[in-house]
């Protein structure tokens, strides 16, 4: 399903989680060495700066060849629709091209291609088909960016397509009424829940760990769509959109208990839990409920309150860190590389094996054996 070879993603996973157990000094560098030279893979990624300059200079060339087919005297929105669509899939085959033949991986030669693919594929759709309403643009995104998730695991990619399956009950809910409309809020918060309980028994399975990443990211998405279809700000905000004019939000009480609670109950999940992805959506959607509640009720002057909450900030994360610099109930405030993949990966049992695998390989030792030796000096001579 994956276009990468399968066993390089395997093994520069344990590669990663190896360097990762080598820093922390779980094993040791020859035992490190070991496992890189037992586990070999052959991607071709270069550092970021030489990504993104890969990346722009990818967009330049097809956007350059584009140029030149569309030169051919290409007039009407059905030849231009059919053009895209065509020079869409030949950059899909120049992705698959790269990916199998020059064994590329996140290099930005690969990421180009597949937005642009996917981009030129859209936009060939969209000329071609007149009359593409709301929802059925989204769904074309859905199904452009689900075949992009499930094909080259691209994590962008995963939010577009996210992304795209809300703004297509959105638009459906739209259309279906006053009734709808009302309830609109309440179904997404459902359907959130439902996608988060989704991603999370599938990255629980061990054949789809390659993407695992993307499923932690979808997992995040969905925390983060759950506060914000209860947030006072946003339910207000769609609302005035869709009638047109601005009105006051039925049952303003249970928005604003949403907007204020629900990072706590994050908070407390992510502690409770020791999962991550919860303390870093309720850490980041704490924020989010204070700019609300500042944006309709203006208690401080700003400045005032940015100094204010900054230095309260400044003096919990201090207070946190020092007390946590010894491990409490399972917390610390010790920097580690990424320990909530470290701990999908099991990397003792590998540890294990390679140590035990290099002392077999080494010759057992029969004892000490003295053997012939020659020495001389001072006109000496002889065998000793």
């Amino acid at each position: 399903m994956i276009a990468y070879n399968r066993l390089y993603l395997d093994n520069r996973a344990v590669q990663s989680e190896a360097s990762e157990a080598l820093a922390k000094k779980i094993i040791t560098a020859e035992e490190h060495q070991h496992i890189r030279a037992s586990y070999p893979y052959h991607f071709y990624t270069p550092n970021i700066y030489i990504r993104i300059g890969l990346f722009l200079l990818t967009v330049v060339i097809l956007l350059c060849c584009l140029g030149l087919f569309m030169l051919g005297g290409v007039s009407s929105e059905n030849g231009i629709g059919i053009l895209l669509i065509f020079f869409g899939i030949v950059s899909y085959a120049a992705l698959e091209f790269f990916i199998y033949d020059r064994k590329v991986y996140r290099s930005g030669i690969d990421d180009a291609l597949l937005w642009i693919a996917s981009g030129l594929v859209f936009g060939g759709i969209n000329l071609c088909a007149s009359h593409i309403n709301a929802s059925m643009e989204s769904l074309i995104i859905f199904l452009l960016a689900t075949a992009g998730v499930l094909r080259y695991a691209d994590h962008v990619i995963a939010l577009v397509a996210y992304g795209a399956c809300l703004s297509m009950i959105f638009h459906i809910a739209i259309g279906l009424g006053p009734a709808a409309r009302a309830f609109l809020p309440f179904l997404i918060m459902v359907v959130a829940v439902v996608l988060y309980l989704l991603f999370t028994r599938l990255s629980a399975e061990q054949y789809l760990r390659n993407y695992h990443s993307c499923l932690a990211l979808l997992q995040m998405a969905a925390l983060l769509s759950f506060y914000l279809a209860g947030n006072y700000y946003i339910v207000r905000e769609l609302n005035a959109y869709i009638s047109g004019s601005p009105r006051p939000v039925a049952l303003s009480w249970l928005w604003w208990l949403l907007t204020a609670i629900v990072p706590i109950i994050y908070l407390i999940r992510g502690i409770q839990k020791k999962d991550v992805i919860f303390l870093w959506a309720g850490l980041a959607l704490i924020a989010a409920s204070i700019f609300t509640v500042r944006y309709y009720y203006h208690v401080l002057p700003a400045e005032l309150a940015m100094i204010i909450g900054g230095s309260v900030l400044i003096g919990g994360a201090y207070g946190l860190i020092r007390y946590l610099h010894s491990p409490k109930y399972g917390l610390t405030s010790i920097a580690s590389g990424d320990p909530h993949l470290l701990e999908k990966l099991h990397i003792e049992a590998l540890v294990l094996a390679e140590t035990f695998q290099s002392a077999a390989s080494r010759p057992a030792d029969t004892g000490v054996r003295f053997g012939g030796g020659s020495g001389g000096g001072g006109g000496a001579t002889g065998e000793f």
